[in-house]
């Protein structure tokens, strides 16, 4: 048999129905098989049931017994303004003496002579004491339970508007006292939806304050009519009286924008500024990498400080960028890059340094170190960047050949891989910090000197004072907000990066994969297809060739390898040289290029391509130009062409007849020609006379004409015979 207690909750059967019955147990008197209960659901006293009644309903599976806290009860008194806790004291000082005696309150018979001396003693109404007995009783007979429910009060949440009966609310106005009439109006439905509309139209999206918005509000929605003077119409604002104030419009749009604050701040900043600056900060992302080599953050930055030449050291050049590779399970600073590239050869060339020797890296700047001051140098199992230089169809090496994955955040959320930008500031505030060229975040005024002027460190140096950072960085540095789990505390581990990377690794193992460095080099350069041609390999408009290709006859036409395409890796910065990869990822042959032009040579990819487009642009400008002109060029010909057909005469000949002599007749247009070509003979009378000669004699005479003895040309005069023959 299952026991109850004072306090307990029943729930009736049905338990899942929305009208299920809860009920409070108050007091038991097992002597007498009485209890009573309260219906928490329900605004009545409280009344009696039977101990074996509920008891075996419990065990039957009518009721059960279940955990109900009201909402009072979440409450605390130490935490209630002095106000409220002084109400309960009263309350509760007047109730006390009354409540402790059970079981006669619970009795209507002895319950209303109760509560008329109690009225008598306190000043509370009837209502008022029915009232804090009940949310004694339902609160499960706390002190707390007799706090006033003002957060019931008034309609919560609800727009109090006027409507046409509703008296004037709020303060008088100042004028009311001169002008009685003058009261102004009440807000109803339309004046509120008029100050919603201008708070999202002029406030949100056009971005003006919200005096101004008023204004234009006023403008808007508030004319009485409008007048013409000197030629412009002005609008008319109605009476004071008969418009709200700003003081109304900034409390219903106050009212407005805290309760639908998340949406206002969309509406007025955007989702890309709310992402970064008003986001809820919450979680631990480092939590993501369960293991070393998991996931390594990349980003770059711009270094807030200016160069020098490093050939002409007195010359300033720009700022250099930074990108940088952090593992996220123990913050180490896996690998870093300092130049110029802002493309995704920096990014490659950050990827490169990653999985290469640091001995080698910090040696190119001159800079000094033992291989176990920065020894990790691999690859993780995934990268995580932006939407950036690795968004790159053409880098096919890094993931199905080294097999790394890249995970690419949204746009506009840079919280998504907040460690790496975290580490920006750790290297303005550590390293670039008060260095000579530093470009200050406060806005340069004027007679402030330019930071270009006082550059005075070359690239190499600035890359030992970065590279001397992240050794510090990844051996020396506490990092205080690291989150230790419980196995780290257990084992003593510091929050040292590399202290947690080698416990990582020992304790949980790793993701970290080794490549040898020249296999790293080919396949992070960008891959693209090209082609055999007769003329050689043709890749991006350009021709290659190796001593391979030219040994084994692949430009040879007929040579089956004719039109295949070829998987070749280059390097932006280099034109002249290209990669071909084997079939099947087998080997590679350096390819270079066939009779380039002495004009392009030094040109990079970027370069090479820009002159194409410009070049390219230019042949779209001139084509109109040009089609133009070969217009009016066919339309001349054709013209030509039908005025010959018009001309020409019949030669009512047979088609033999008009085949047969035409070579003489070519010789006779030959010699024609040459008295006209000869460059030492400006007499034309002979020429004149034999065009007439020719051009006289129809066809069907030819051999009836005499020959004019008088054209002094013997050659002339013999084709001329023996046309006539």
């Amino acid at each position: 048999m299952q026991f109850v207690s004072i306090n307990q909750v029943v729930q009736w059967a049905p338990f899942e129905a929305d009208n299920s019955v809860f009920e409070r147990i108050l007091y038991l008197e097992h002597k007498t098989d009485r209890m009573h209960v309260i219906d928490l659901n329900k605004d009545d006293f409280s009344f009696e049931r039977s101990i074996e009644d509920v008891t075996k309903a419990l065990t039957n599976g009518e009721a059960r017994i279940v955990k109900y806290i009201s909402e009072v009860e979440k409450k605390s008194y130490d935490l209630l303004p002095d106000e409220r806790k002084r109400e309960i004291d009263e309350s509760w000082n007047y109730l006390k003496e009354y409540l402790e005696n059970e079981p006669y309150i619970f009795m209507s018979e002895y319950r209303g002579p109760m509560v008329t001396e109690l009225k008598a003693k306190s000043l509370y109404s009837i209502p008022k004491l029915h009232r804090l007995l009940k949310r004694y009783w339902k609160s499960g007979k706390l002190k707390i339970g007799l706090l006033n429910r003002y957060d019931n009060c008034g309609g919560p949440g609800s727009d109090k508007l006027a409507t046409e009966t509703t008296k004037k609310r709020g303060r008088k106005r100042k004028i009311t006292k001169l002008e009685p009439e003058k009261v102004g109006v009440n807000t109803d439905a339309t004046i509120h939806k008029d100050m919603l509309i201008a708070y999202k139209q002029f406030h949100l999206r056009e971005k003006l304050s919200l005096r101004k918005a008023f204004k234009k509000m006023l403008r808007t929605y508030y004319i009485s009519h409008y007048e013409e003077n000197n030629g412009q119409t002005k609008p008319i604002l109605l009476p004071e009286e008969e418009r709200p104030l700003f003081k109304t419009f900034y409390y219903h749009v106050n009212k407005f924008k805290n309760a639908n604050f998340i949406g206002t701040s969309l509406a007025l900043i955007g989702d890309r500024r709310h992402n970064l600056d008003k986001r809820a900060k919450i979680g631990n992302q480092t939590k993501q990498a369960l293991i070393p080599g998991s996931i390594f953050h990349i980003d770059s930055t711009i270094a807030d400080t200016y160069l020098a030449s490093s050939y002409r050291s007195y010359l300033p050049i720009g700022r250099p960028v930074i990108y940088s590779v952090i593992d996220l399970f123990s913050h180490y600073i896996a690998g870093i890059y300092i130049g110029f590239e802002r493309s995704y050869i920096g990014a490659a060339m950050a990827i490169y340094n990653t999985g290469s020797s640091k001995v080698d890296l910090c040696q190119r700047s001159g800079m000094i170190i033992m291989p176990e001051e920065w020894s990790l140098a691999c690859l993780p199992r995934q990268f995580t960047a932006d939407r950036g230089e690795l968004l790159n169809t053409k880098i096919t090496g890094l993931r199905n050949i080294l097999g790394v994955d890249i995970e690419y955040m949204a746009p506009y959320r840079a919280d998504w891989k907040a460690l790496v930008e975290s580490f920006f500031n750790v290297y303005n505030v550590e390293a670039i910090s008060r260095l000579p060229g530093e470009v200050s975040i406060e806005m340069r005024r004027r007679g402030d000197p330019d930071p270009r002027t006082k550059a005075v460190l070359t690239l190499k140096e600035f890359s030992q004072i970065m590279y001397d950072l992240a050794i510090w960085h990844n051996n020396i540095h506490y990092m205080e907000g690291y989150s230790l789990d419980d196995d780290m505390i257990a084992d003593g581990v510091k929050p040292i990066p590399r202290e947690l990377l080698e416990w990582g690794m020992k304790r949980k193992g790793h993701c970290f994969r080794s490549f040898d460095e020249e296999t790293l080099k080919i396949n992070l350069l960008p891959t693209e297809t090209g082609r055999i041609t007769n003329l050689g390999i043709k890749f991006k408009g350009l021709h290659f060739s190796c001593e391979q290709a030219i040994r084994e006859g692949w430009f040879v036409d007929g040579n089956p390898r004719i039109g295949k395409k070829l998987n070749i890796a280059y390097d932006p910065r280099v034109r002249d040289k290209v990669v071909l990869k084997g079939d099947n990822g087998d080997g590679y042959l350096e390819l270079r290029m066939i009779n380039s032009d002495p004009s392009t040579l030094d040109k990079s990819w970027d370069e090479y391509q820009h002159i194409q487009e410009v070049l390219g642009l230019e042949r779209e400008q001139y084509r109109p130009i040009e089609e133009q002109a070969e217009a009016e060029k066919d339309y001349r010909r054709d013209i030509i062409v039908e005025m010959a057909k018009a001309l020409k005469p019949e030669s009512g000949l047979s088609n033999a007849k008009l085949i047969d002599g035409i070579a003489e007749r070519t010789a006779l247009e030959k010699e024609i020609m040459r008295l006209t070509e000869n460059f030492l003979s400006d007499d034309n009378s002979e020429l004149q006379e034999v065009q007439r000669n020719c051009s006289e004699e129809p066809p069907e005479e030819i051999s009836k004409a005499p020959v004019n003895q008088n054209l002094g040309n013997s050659r002339i005069q013999a084709l001329l015979a023996a046309q006539r023959q």
